[in-house]
């Protein structure tokens, strides 16, 4: 039921900020702005969405290597591609790594083996993505503040979410006992203002927590080198993914704006976004493209722009993830029911 509700919501947004981005814009030059589509820069653009899902698989695949997990580079794309789509179609992308968890338990690798996994990944993921924003956003700042004020507090507030994030890791780094005390104080103070019903409950559940990360963080100060390489694969696997605005804007037919403009402003986007409740960022993700970009794009292709960035950028990710996500479903049912010799 749950994910039914969340599909049609999904649907909802997309039919609604199509509309919008459609009915707010003169379409009569709109079949000559698609004939000068350069098609190159859009095949381009796919290919980088490709090696940020290579990026991603290979990072799979480096950390089943550190946990010891017997694997290749095609089961761990797989896990990749799952995680893709089931991130795509939940709130805040809250489902990759459940569904992830539960393909690798599935495939035979135990829960707390699969879970550090995810954990390693997710620390690393958002080390590296808070402070590229973070980077970006102090060398943008100037730009932000004269071209897109309206944008600027929901980037601030995406970079201190996220930034509090990563205190809260590096606080687990130095000292675990004071961030536990913490913790269980906002746990307490959100009880006395009716946010968290369950007390006991809810400091049972952090204490369960707590372990699977401090495991977690146990292996990533034991395999420094290959932390730092991942984090290097990291930064790279965004840039890629950055990069597809950048190949949108030059396919049709823009050059003013340079590479390093367009990949920091796709960053501070991305993360302006980032807390925001919607499956896959629906609406969120065409409306901040469409206030943050609208001083690069001219006004009468900005809503093409919007449209054919968000065709790579989400719509192929949910197809092409999503096909390999029903591939594996059916493959695996097909196993079970299979009889053994």
């Amino acid at each position: 039921m749950k994910k039914a509700i969340n599909y049609v919501i999904l649907i909802l947004l997309i039919g609604t900020t199509l509309w919008i981005l459609i009915d707010s814009n003169d379409l009569s030059d709109l079949p000559s702005i698609i004939k000068n589509t350069n098609k190159i820069f859009l095949i381009v653009s796919f290919l980088s969405l490709l090696l940020f899902w290579i990026c991603d698989g290979y990072i799979i695949y480096k950390m089943k290597k550190i946990l010891s997990v017997d694997t290749n580079f095609i089961s761990s794309m797989k896990l990749s591609m799952i995680g893709q789509y089931y991130s795509s179609i939940t709130p805040f992308a809250t489902g990759g790594q459940p569904a992830q968890i539960y393909s690798l338990v599935n495939d035979g690798i135990p829960l707390g083996v699969a879970t550090s996994l995810l954990i390693n990944k997710f620390l690393i993921y958002q080390l590296v993505v808070t402070f590229y924003a973070i980077i970006m956003f102090v060398f943008k700042f100037k730009f932000l503040y004269d071209k897109s004020r309206v944008a600027l507090s929901f980037i601030i507030l995406g970079c201190f979410i996220n930034f509090l994030g990563i205190v809260i890791v590096i606080g687990l780094f130095l000292n675990e006992k004071l961030i536990k005390n913490l913790l269980i104080k906002l746990f307490e103070l959100g009880h006395k203002l009716k946010l968290v019903s369950d007390i006991d409950k809810a400091i049972e559940k952090l204490n369960n927590s707590l372990a699977d990360y401090m495991d977690s963080i146990k292996i990533i100060k034991q395999n420094k080198i290959t932390t730092i390489y991942l984090i290097l694969i990291t930064t790279l696997q965004l840039t890629f993914y950055f990069s597809i605005t950048y190949f949108v804007y030059l396919a049709i037919g823009l050059k003013r704006i340079s590479y390093l403009d367009i990949i920091a402003i796709q960053s501070l986007h991305y993360m302006a976004i980032s807390f925001m409740p919607t499956p896959g960022t629906a609406g969120a993700s065409e409306g901040g493209f469409y206030i943050l970009f609208k001083t690069l794009f001219p006004n009468k292709i900005l809503s093409y722009a919007t449209l054919l960035w968000r065709i790579i950028d989400y719509y192929l990710r949910l197809l092409i993830s999503g096909a390999v996500t029903l591939i594996d479903y059916i493959y695996q049912k097909r196993k079970k029911l299979k009889p053994s010799n």
